[in-house]
């Protein structure tokens, strides 16, 4: 008897790149609970199948139809590609869990399943230990609910359809604050500190910053009751290199737009032409 047909799977697979580390690899039963493995090739398959230790590679998505439930896995780059490989496959997609782990999938092409029939979920690691989130409905999300319950997990549910505003607040909190923390360590050094003293320092104080905000949230902002000096402000856009100079006004303005404070100051940063603050109002 083919390991294929001598047991019921709980879960086929789809996917391309280290699918090993994601959760899918880290399913502690999933020497009994994989089932088929399909790829780009069966070649692909069998590679993927091998670095999970479990499964089996089959030729094409196809094959996936018999399986309960669908796991799906990719890097960024290929995740369309790989998605585009399951949309063509023929699979009767009424009511079928489709979950997507520890992948960036855009909102607008888990839509594309579930117009199809499909279930959907999202299950993803984000970097705070022991924490995954996931998003879904039906039972899609009440088994990405199990998977987290099986390796340990702690779920941060979010609200359908919001897993690209999710995505957003990493990329903020990752991939546009490290550029953030870099500027800081470069003016430091600008003002003679050697270069780990700079970056010891950047970071410093953007962890106060992120403590103040745990504890106190937007009054931790330093200008929330006492508006800043617009010159001094003007003074200290000056003092930045000239590609980041827009960049850095912007970014001081948003505080005031965001935290609805000192709309006097804002429109003056705003036109430095065209003072409009009294100091005595400061």
């Amino acid at each position: 008897m083919s390991r294929a047909s001598g047991f019921q799977a709980e879960y086929g697979v789809i996917g391309a790149g280290a699918l090993s580390k994601s959760l899918i690899g880290q399913l502690p039963r999933k020497t009994r609970q994989i089932g088929p493995v399909a790829a780009v090739s069966l070649r692909v398959a069998s590679r993927i199948a091998n670095s999970l230790r479990a499964g089996y590679a089959v030729r094409t998505p196809d094959e996936l139809n018999g399986a309960p439930v669908i796991l799906f896995h990719a890097p960024d780059g290929q995740v369309r590609g790989t998605a585009a490989l399951l949309l063509q496959a023929k699979i009767a997609w009424l009511d079928k869990p489709l979950i997507f782990c520890d992948c960036e999938t855009p909102v607008a092409l888990i839509d594309r399943f579930r117009t199809l029939g499909a279930v959907t979920a999202v299950a993803r690691q984000f970097g705070i230990p022991d924490t995954i989130m996931v998003e879904g409905s039906g039972s899609a999300l009440a088994c990405a609910h199990r998977i987290a319950s099986e390796l340990r997990l702690r779920a941060i549910e979010i609200q359908p359809g919001t897993s690209d505003n999710f995505a957003a607040g990493l990329t903020l909190s990752a991939a546009a604050l490290t550029p953030l923390v870099n500027r800081v360590a470069d003016l430091m050094r600008t003002c003679g500190l050697r270069d780990k003293e700079a970056v010891k320092m950047a970071t410093a104080l953007f962890e106060r910053s992120i403590q103040d905000f745990g504890h106190s949230g937007r009054q931790s902002w330093c200008w929330h009751v006492r508006g800043p000096d617009p010159e001094q402000v003007e003074a200290e856009i000056s003092a930045v290199n000239e590609p980041f100079r827009k960049l850095f006004r912007q970014l001081i303005l948003s505080g005031f737009d965001d935290f609805e404070k000192h709309p006097e100051v804002a429109a003056q940063l705003r036109n430095p032409q065209q003072p409009e603050v009294s100091n005595e109002r400061l």
